[in-house]
């Protein structure tokens, strides 16, 4: 019996741009639902969690994590074709994955009660360690990935620990805090869909395939 294979076809540019209306809409969708509900009549609590940026379990954590798999998986397939800094490759799509499944386990919030400072502090001296490791990585790049690379990583640091630590003392009833949520998530949504789009067209670029093959078991 032959093998079953299947093809996986993604086109970079409308897939992009799919991803992009989607993290658009959402962070429309929350400041729009922020103000009314402040500003004009109050929206029950279940309509406004399910599209809250700053809540767990609900759309925008499941996308979020969503364009973090999507990076983890890229940066695999990327691993697997790369022999210079295979393993700098292979942390980044491990790192990607740990991302992903904090988005939607909240491993971090979960530091945040177990500590006595803020989780955004130890997390912003751990990615300066990790940034200075990948120093030698980053210059091995071609010039535009790796100015691309630091872009789309300072998005999504600046996002993630950034705006946490400045909007730490607001108001969480208050619209200040429900916009700066907005630029929070939002900031770490671009960052990772930017770091996914730069990978994407590289791959396309480099004419990379992905082929899926489900061996079929011999019959006893």
């Amino acid at each position: 019996m032959s093998d079953h294979h299947f093809e996986l076809v993604i086109l970079p540019q409308e897939y992009c741009q799919l991803l992009l209306a989607v993290i658009v809409s959402l962070i429309l969708i929350h400041c729009g639902l922020n103000y009314y509900h402040l500003e004009i009549e109050e929206i029950p609590w279940l309509v406004q969690q399910l599209f809250h940026l700053d809540e767990e379990n609900n759309i925008p954590t499941w996308y979020s994590s969503f364009l973090l798999l999507n990076c983890a998986f890229v940066l695999h397939v990327v691993s697997k074709k790369k022999m210079d800094h295979q393993a700098h490759w292979t942390f980044l799509s491990l790192g990607f994955l740990i991302l992903a499944v904090d988005e939607v386990a909240g491993m971090h919030e979960s530091l945040n009660t177990a500590i006595d400072i803020n989780w955004a502090i130890p997390g912003a001296i751990l990615v300066a360690v990790v940034g200075v490791l990948f120093i030698p990585f980053l210059l091995s790049l071609e010039r535009r990935l790796e100015i691309l690379f630091v872009i789309s990583g300072l998005l999504y640091v600046s996002g993630a620990l950034g705006v946490e630590l400045l909007s730490e003392d607001m108001d969480e009833d208050s619209l200040e805090y429900g916009f700066a949520t907005a630029v929070e998530e939002g900031m770490e949504m671009l960052g990772a869909w930017m770091f996914l789009r730069v990978n994407l067209f590289a791959m396309d670029k480099q004419r990379v395939e992905i082929e899926v093959t489900l061996p079929r078991k011999q019959a006893t």
